[in-house]
């Protein structure tokens, strides 16, 4: 007992929280869900198990806390280009747009690793159905800034967003420099607006 109140303490002093989380947000990613253990990632951090417990209850705990900040986070970076002062819709689907190609902020790898899970996960599978409801109303408003009434706004949400999905499903290998120089091309496509690289890159 006295040894076990000592690793965890040890560990308590090492790790927060949020060590964990970003441990087993990495396993996921590497391994799958069973990389998203206890033990593994104890190895994975170089701890004993016994910082773990003094943050989660047990697996599940933990499981359900990286949803949560899974959830939360990619919700915030996608709402992110809803905050202008101004409705401007093209501005606000170029800014999405930005999100997806420049993955400073986004993680298609993570979505991904979720994606996975989800398939074995019903807890996971909530958590995916919910993230892709958010991100599609997004697109939604998006388009309805842009004057589409609200049938064509949700289709047209609908048909960017099972796209860029299907981007990261099937695994096209293009270079970032290649998906940037064609990205007018697509906004073309989606929208129906004309646009220039500098206007999309206007920093570049």
């Amino acid at each position: 007992m006295a040894k076990a109140r000592s690793e965890l303490r040890a560990g308590m002093n090492r790790l927060s929280r949020n060590d964990w989380l970003v441990a087993a947000r990495e396993a996921l990613i590497e391994e799958g869900k069973d990389g998203v253990k206890v033990e593994r990632l104890a190895k994975r951090l170089n701890v004993t198990r016994g910082g773990f417990y003094w943050h989660f209850r047990d697996r599940d705990d933990l499981c359900d806390a990286l949803l949560r900040s899974w959830e939360r986070e990619t919700n915030k970076v996608f709402e992110e280009a809803l905050k202008g002062d101004h409705k401007d819709g093209l501005d606000e689907f170029l800014a999405l747009c930005r999100i997806w190609i420049n993955e400073d902020v986004y993680s298609p790898t993570y979505d991904s690793a979720m994606r996975d899970w989800a398939r074995v996960s019903k807890r996971a599978e909530k958590a995916v159905r919910r993230v892709d409801k958010r991100r599609i109303d997004i697109l939604k408003r998006i388009y309805q800034n842009m004057d589409c009434d609200e049938d064509e706004a949700f289709i047209r949400a609908r048909i960017m967003y099972f796209h860029q999905v299907g981007y990261y499903t099937l695994g096209i290998g293009e270079s970032k420099p290649e998906r940037r120089r064609l990205l007018p091309r697509y906004v073309k496509a989606l929208t129906g607006k004309d646009v220039t690289y500098e206007e999309i890159f206007p920093d570049q």
